[in-house]
């Protein structure tokens, strides 16, 4: 995008106040933390209230090490539930956080990420020539926010920092523990902004939602 997502314009706000406002919206939720630029989440949070707002954290060199940052200010119970989301996934709804909290509560479960059915024909290649063709049946496009508990998430972030490099999202880590993820179903809106074309899709999203709300009985 060249410049950061999460302060992008989108229909007026910036996209990190969409992301905030669906956590401050849902009851699950008792405090939000953000890892990135305090001074620009700070003034955002003021400007659109965002009163669970409970600190900020400094980016890391990857995924993980940022998550690392951001667990580093908490002081919860090992028990409680940890929500970690991509703050570019704007578009995300509160009933989706209640889905996935309501899953990492069920007994032997390590962590929750909501994904959907792969749809496309997955092929691996190697120098440009195709070496095999995925089962699609068995594949998912995985989303966040993901749940976690606290305590023995923090444990797996103590590790080395290559080995939190190469995590590409913050399940893997449970998954190689040799913890229980379990999925739970995504939303097709809840895309992840990468190229200026998803400005443009979530601009549809958010209009076709406010569309609804109007029409909506009183």
């Amino acid at each position: 995008m060249g410049r950061p997502k999460q302060f992008l314009d989108l229909l007026g706000c910036p996209v990190l106040s969409y992301t905030l406002r669906a956590f401050e919206e849902a009851s699950e939720v008792a405090r939000v933390y953000v890892v990135g630029d305090r001074d620009r989440v700070e003034g955002l949070v003021r400007e659109y209230g965002i009163s669970k707002y409970a600190g900020c954290a400094q980016p890391g060199e990857s995924r993980s090490l940022s998550t690392r940052n951001g667990l580093a200010l908490l002081e919860e119970d090992p028990l409680t539930i940890v929500l970690v989301h991509d703050g570019a996934r704007c578009l995300l709804t509160p009933d989706l956080i209640r889905r996935v909290v309501t899953s990492i509560s069920e007994p032997g479960v390590d962590g929750v990420v909501p994904a959907l059915p792969v749809s496309d024909t997955i092929k691996v290649a190697e120098d440009g020539t195709v070496t095999e063709t995925l089962d699609r049946a068995r594949l998912h496009a995985v989303q966040t926010p993901q749940a976690f508990r606290f305590g023995a998430f923090r444990n797996l972030h103590a590790g080395p920092a290559e080995r939190l490099r190469a995590a590409t999202d913050d399940a893997s880590l449970v998954e190689r523990a040799g913890g229980s993820v379990l999925l739970v179903e995504g939303e097709r809106t809840n895309i992840k902004l990468t190229t200026p074309e998803d400005l443009v899709l979530a601009e549809a999203i958010l209009n076709a939602r406010a569309g609804m709300r109007l029409g909506a009985p009183s």
